[in-house]
């Protein structure tokens, strides 16, 4: 019996994890569940582990299966504080709407020094930002804002809207740059566009680093190739002298930063 009882714990995570995925049932319920199973299954595997190591048994299984359920742990983990800051910005979008209804502007802040209108970008509602635009008046420093926030989230429609607003797209914003933003998260389409709309691939944000290095550290391989594509310079350094391939975790991404001898 015991043989299964991986197997079954690790199908009812999936099932969990795909209700989830398709939205059905409460999300941070589920949430809790998977993070549950997953760290209860990875301390029993782990002591078992140990176990029959100290008693000089085989304990490959055991490791396999504690491996398997930190893995999925992980990520249950990872997804679920991605949910809760989405959820944060839908509920900060909701009451500056309603604020909104009330007479208010689009362009108020609130505590956290969002508005209507970077929440919309950050959000990927379209149709609200290009109505704002059309409007006109929003503030310079909300449109950079704004511009930030699609490319860290991958907005990439949104994103085109502001840059056709006439947003810098090389232009400093909150201590990096675009490129930078959107490179950082892994944001394969945005990196494309911002590329496309003529980002320099080698601009550093305020740290002094490079968007290669910041894909580098996201290991997205898509993005480093679109950068090396663009020009990026591989032998470019961060403030403390450290090159992109210094932060490399795999031979694909080594394969791609190493320069080819002529």
């Amino acid at each position: 019996m015991r043989d299964y009882v991986n197997p079954l714990l690790l199908l009812v995570i999936v099932v969990l994890l795909a209700c989830r995925a398709g939205g059905v049932g409460e999300g941070g319920l589920l949430d809790g569940w998977v993070l549950a199973l997953c760290v209860t299954a990875f301390v029993v595997n782990g002591a078992l582990c140990v176990a029959r190591l100290l008693a000089h048994r085989r304990a490959l299984m055991s490791t396999v299966w504690a491996t398997v359920y930190l893995i999925l742990g992980s990520s249950a983990w990872v997804l679920h504080g991605a949910a809760e800051l989405t959820n944060e910005e839908q509920a900060a979008y909701a009451a500056l709407e309603q604020a909104c209804q009330q007479g208010g502007s689009p362009y108020d802040v609130d505590a956290d020094g969002d508005s209507l209108f970077t929440l919309a970008a950050s959000l990927g509602k379209s149709r609200v930002v290009k109505n704002l635009l059309t409007a006109g008046a929003v503030p310079p420093e909300q449109l950079a804002v704004a511009a930030r926030r699609a490319a860290e989230n991958g907005r990439t429609d949104v994103l085109q809207q502001l840059l056709a607003a006439g947003v810098a797209v090389n232009a400093p914003t909150g201590g990096t740059t675009l490129l930078c933003a959107a490179a950082q998260e892994g944001r394969v389409g945005t990196v494309e566009l911002l590329l496309s709309a003529g980002a320099d691939a080698n601009l550093a944000d305020s740290d002094g680093t490079p968007p290669l290095i910041h894909a580098v550290l996201a290991d997205s391989l898509p993005v480093v190739q679109f950068l090396l594509k663009a020009g990026a310079d591989s032998a470019a350094t961060d403030a403390e002298g450290r090159k992109a391939a210094d932060f490399s975790r795999g031979a694909q991404m080594d394969k791609l930063l190493t320069p080819t001898l002529p």
